[in-house]
């Protein structure tokens, strides 16, 4: 079984959890043009935050402040992000690539696509939110 990862950002008590997107894996995250966007728009828009991976499998905590057991109460801010940046114009939702037949609503992959990448990160000074 494969070691799944989130963004967690300590200072505002959030994660993404990449929830309803065909990633999971630290790899898959990287390797995934849409994901790997999320994760770097998300990082430059909170650059003094402290920000780092952390495994659903390993006792990885590279915070010095709270512990794994405080994520249960983080925001899970996937969704949040994802609809700031399709407002900004910069991923575009294309649906869902897949659905579950008895739960659809709640059992899905979502699919997303980079519009365009140039000044994004580096001149989004709008952070979602706020």
């Amino acid at each position: 079984m494969s070691i799944g990862y989130s963004l967690v950002n300590v200072t505002r008590k959030e994660q993404i959890l990449f929830s309803n997107l065909p990633v999971s894996t630290r790899h898959e995250i990287e390797s995934n043009p849409v994901s790997a966007f999320m994760v770097e728009w998300y990082r430059k828009s909170y650059s003094g935050d402290e920000i780092y991976f952390v495994s659903d499998t390993y006792e990885d905590w590279p915070f010095e402040a709270g512990s794994r057991s405080d994520l249960s109460a983080y925001d899970d801010v996937t969704d949040k992000v994802i609809t700031r940046l399709i407002d900004l114009g910069l991923i575009l939702d294309l649906g869902n690539e897949w659905e579950d037949e008895e739960e659809p609503s709640t059992v899905f992959i979502r699919s997303l696509a980079l519009i365009k990448t140039e000044q994004a990160v580096t001149s989004d000074q709008d952070k979602f939110g706020q």
